[in-house]
């Protein structure tokens, strides 16, 4: 999987990514743009023009498109305290949610969305229990650098986009009581997992693929 993201500046995203998460640079594929591995996932983060901007991206997930990506890591507390040290801009504290896990978002520095997860998923109802146990299974310890875990993405039509991506599904997890019909579709996608969020309620349009903004500009599978 690569993940792919717009830069005002490249030298600063080496140090957020490289410098500040750990993720170790390899060859970018082309001039004007870095690239960071972290596990078998690719970040390739290319430079955009000076004014750029996040292009309609908005802090919603209501509306279409990449959402964020999300790394696994030990204790979300103490990494969320690190980035604050840092002067990262932190969205959200350290919460407890649905699923088991514990999580946190923040940005990178131009604007792109990621999360912190600790612990693994509980899913209401699993698909594939093979992949589920294999996932469970998984452990990340104590002073490991953050590992890629999955990337978010909300879709107007559930089954068009089953079709599309075509991953197995591991589990799913609906927010009851949510009057938006929220539910979270989780799919094994090579060494990644993506998560796919669709609701009841109409989806603000926004294309996978967009090139030339800062964030995100798409995922290659």
């Amino acid at each position: 999987m690569i993940v792919r993201l717009g830069s005002r500046d490249l030298d600063r995203s080496a140090a957020f990514y490289r410098d500040l998460l750990g993720f170790g640079e390899v060859p970018a594929p082309a001039p004007g743009a870095r690239c960071f591995a972290a596990g078998s996932v690719r970040i390739l983060v290319t430079e955009v023009a000076p004014g750029a901007d996040l292009g309609g991206w908005v802090d919603d997930d209501r509306q279409g498109g990449i959402r964020h990506f999300g790394l696994k890591v030990a204790d979300v507390d103490a990494r969320i305290r690190d980035l604050s040290a840092a002067g990262v801009t932190v969205l959200s504290p350290p919460a407890d949610v649905l699923g088991g896990v514990r999580i946190a978002f923040f940005l990178d520095p131009d604007g792109a969305r990621l999360e912190f997860v600790q612990g693994n998923l509980t899913y209401q109802h699993v698909y594939a229990p093979d992949l589920a146990a294999a996932e469970a299974a998984t452990r990340i310890g104590p002073g490991e650098r953050p590992r890629f875990d999955h990337v978010a993405v909300t879709v107007e039509d559930l089954p068009a986009a089953l079709d599309r991506f075509g991953c197995p599904v591991i589990g799913q997890i609906r927010h009851h009581g949510d009057p938006r019909g929220f539910l979270m579709t989780y799919l094994l996608a090579g060494p990644a997992v993506l998560e796919v969020f669709s609701f009841d309620v109409p989806v603000r349009p926004r294309p996978l693929e967009m090139d030339g903004v800062l964030g995100f500009h798409g995922i290659d599978l």
